[in-house]
């Protein structure tokens, strides 16, 4: 058992993560399962609707467009955008904004 901030580390050694932030239990299991709950989808600006917004845990806004990290079991219910799997690094840097739109 160890604890890091630096998540390379975690992808190198870790079989199981237990991810506490601001103080709360965000997740505990395999390392496997943890990357799985999310994917980054990026996107045009039009294509950031109201819907995505609310569902996303993190957002990051560019002139030309978007990308955020959400749930897999979320993104079903938008084409159009590009998804790609979430390192546990932008899981991290997404959540710890708690939500909050950062260019």
């Amino acid at each position: 058992m160890f604890s890091t901030h630096i998540t390379g580390d975690l992808e190198r050694a870790a079989d199981y993560i237990t991810y506490i932030s601001y103080g709360e239990l965000f997740f505990t299991g395999s390392k496997d399962d943890f990357v799985d709950i999310f994917r980054i989808v990026k996107g045009g600006i039009e294509e950031l609707s109201d819907d995505l917004k609310n569902k996303a845990a993190g957002i990051r806004t560019f002139p030309t467009g978007f990308e955020a990290l959400m749930k897999t079991e979320d993104i079903s219910g938008f084409s159009n955008l590009t998804v790609e799997p979430a390192t546990i690094d932008e899981i991290v840097v997404f959540t710890s904004k708690k939500g909050d739109d950062y260019e």
